[in-house]
């Protein structure tokens, strides 16, 4: 492709989605020192942590690459400020200023000193009023040349259709109840079915102005381009994003779309986008990798991790529970993703150590005690996936320590305090202590039932290893049982507070103590949340970080 095929002014109409399927572009790419070549869709999506190199990465295709020529960037750093009024000029001059930020003879020179000040990755784009003269100059052309055409013809002349149509056209699908007043160099608004209220384009909000800017900018890209969007969400609607964007993918099927992003939702709505994962940036070179497919985790949850620096902790509960929130507050120094139950915390972690790509992530798991014994949290701990020191996360919210911060905020007695939790938890415990054992030891059957002998073979084999299983558990659930009343009733008699903790597993437990402290019914993972959230989270994070066990160690 010579120089002046690149740099037609008006690429190929188009208002139907493109076929994925139909065409593979192809970029060469630097990863560690070379280039690599990578085949892909229209849609390329890098994502990273902040740091990752995703801006230098987007300015080292513009302004170095090979295909510098055919590539057209747009920096998440821009001025929205729209002018009234535009002058109109010849269109190549126009394109020159808004590619190059100058006349055609600066791209022989250098674009990143012209258009970027030198600065690529950092100064910011003010280019609005050259996108406009763009439009405007494009349209004048053609409309000129539609004329004198007509004035030649005895038979009816199409008129054309300009990029300026075009942006009106998609601006208003996506804002149906506004409409764009475009003549006289001018771009105006007003609500759509009135002929008042009309509002010149520098009153426009943010999201009416980047949604503009964005169709126009795409449109007046060169043809078989490349255009990089650096944060292509920024100012605008979380539901419009996806949606525009693959609207103006359609206008531009003879482009390839590079989109930098570390917004998880936008990544993982590009399904049939290949995506990259920026690992590292040092100043000199990109480490990337394809992101793969990890079994058993879902592509959005793959990209938050990739996504981030922190280290992982998968967590049991929901987004927006007590526990998740706690954890959040606790563990700032990490990633912490809520995951339901504590058998998808474990699938989740072995999940990704078992990736050849991600082993080497810092990922752990963090779960309840429940009723697990010392030789399968052992086991668990080996997989990374640590226990608390108490039965339910929810017990956190009773321990002493966090009782006496409380008690002393108002004012109270921390003894008497501490001592009324104490009696009311040992209360609660001989209500429910059959019911208690009688669960734990069922835990402890259903662990050793993981027992069984895989590698038992036949009708005989099988029965055999079923049979001997079954007749150890039988023979130990008296044991099981025994030992586990003796702990509870030991606890019971000497007041062991803590080791009551660590066996008694009621979920409600710590809404049932805040009236101990003269709080109403809940109030206390309430207040603990803000405790740990303001002047006294240091206090609160010294408290609490005993009961995290082994997992302590990795908490700051």
């Amino acid at each position: 492709m010579n120089q002046s095929d690149e740099r037609k002014l008006a690429p190929p109409a188009s208002t139907t989605q493109v076929d994925k399927n139909a065409k593979l572009f192809t970029i060469k790419l630097p990863k560690k020192g070379a280039l690599q070549e990578i085949d892909t869709p229209q849609s390329l999506l890098f994502i990273g942590a902040n740091g990752s190199g995703k801006t230098r990465l987007g300015a080292w295709i513009d302004t170095e690459s090979k295909q510098k020529e055919r590539v057209h960037r747009i920096s998440a750093q821009k001025s929205l400020a729209m002018p009234d009024d535009t002058q109109i000029t010849s269109a190549q001059n126009a394109i020159d200023e808004l590619y190059f930020g100058g006349k055609e003879e600066y791209r022989k020179q250098n674009k990143s000193n012209f258009r970027w000040n030198s600065k690529p990755a950092i100064t910011p784009l003010d280019d609005y009023k050259k996108l406009l003269t763009y439009l405007f100059s494009e349209h004048a052309e053609k409309s000129i040349q539609y004329l004198q055409e007509s004035k030649k013809s005895t038979q009816k002349v199409e008129p054309p259709i300009t990029n300026i149509d075009k942006v009106q056209k998609t601006w208003e699908k996506f804002l149906p109840h506004r409409e764009l007043i475009i003549g006289n160099a001018k771009v105006q608004t007003k609500i759509k079915g009135s002929e008042s209220n009309v509002y010149n384009c520098s009153e426009m909000s943010d999201g009416e102005r980047v949604i503009f800017y964005l169709i126009g900018q795409c449109l007046a890209a060169p043809e078989n381009g490349i255009i990089i969007i650096d944060e292509p969400e920024i100012h605008l609607h979380k539901s419009i994003q996806v949606p525009l964007w693959r609207e103006i993918e359609s206008l531009r099927p003879d482009c390839l779309f590079i989109y930098m992003t570390h917004d998880v939702d936008f990544a993982a709505a590009f399904s049939d986008a290949k995506k990259i994962w920026l690992k590292n940036y040092d100043g000199k070179s990109w480490d990337w990798e394809e992101i793969p497919d990890v079994a058993g985790l879902p592509e959005a949850l793959l990209i938050e991790i990739l996504g981030s620096r922190k280290p992982v902790v998968f967590v049991e509960g929901e987004n927006g529970s007590y526990d998740a929130s706690l954890y959040r507050a606790l563990l700032d120094d990490f990633l912490v993703i809520p995951s339901g139950s504590c058998s998808q915390v474990i699938q989740k972690v072995k999940a990704l150590k078992e990736s050849s790509q991600l082993h080497h992530m810092e990922v752990f798991g963090l779960i309840d005690r429940d009723r697990r014994t010392a030789a399968e949290i052992t086991s668990l701990k080996d997989s990374g996936i640590y226990t608390l020191e108490v039965a339910e996360v929810e017990n956190l919210f009773c321990v002493p320590e966090i009782i006496t911060l409380i008690s002393e905020k108002f004012e109270r007695n921390p003894n008497e305090d501490k001592q009324a939790v104490e009696k009311f938890i040992i209360k609660a415990v001989k209500s429910e202590l059959e019911t208690q054992i009688s669960l734990q030891v069922a835990g402890e059957i259903k662990y050793q039932l993981n027992c069984f002998n895989e590698k038992a073979k036949g009708i005989e084999g099988l029965t055999q290893a079923l049979e001997t299983l079954t007749s150890n558990i039988k023979n130990k659930i008296e044991k099981f049982y025994n030992n586990l009343s003796s702990q509870f009733n030991e606890a019971i008699d000497t007041h062991n507070y803590l080791l009551l903790l660590k066996l008694y597993n009621r979920k409600s437990l710590a809404s049932q103590v805040s009236e101990c402290l003269g709080l109403s019914n809940g109030e206390i993972q309430t207040l603990v949340l803000r405790m740990v959230k303001g002047k006294n989270s240091s206090k609160v994070k010294e408290a609490l970080k005993p009961y995290f066990g082994e997992f302590a160690s990795k908490i700051k």
